[in-house]
């Protein structure tokens, strides 16, 4: 099962939203919706994001068991 725990904890400790990520890398409210959710998405948007936010990729998304 795919987790976007880490992407939480990193916003909160960057004093960032998933709006504000979302906006500043032209994310769809479709995608920033799947991460609310749980639900997959590219591996092209999950680069972006640790780009914009200058995270390695564990800090974003991880699998769960």
């Amino acid at each position: 099962m795919i987790s976007y725990e880490p992407l939480f904890k990193t916003l909160e400790e960057k004093g960032l939203s998933l709006f504000k990520v979302e906006k500043e890398i032209g994310l769809s409210s479709v995608t920033t919706a799947k991460f609310r959710k749980g639900e997959s998405t590219t591996l092209d948007t999950i680069a972006r994001i640790c780009e914009f936010l200058d995270v390695p990729i564990e800090k974003v998304v991880e699998i769960k068991r």
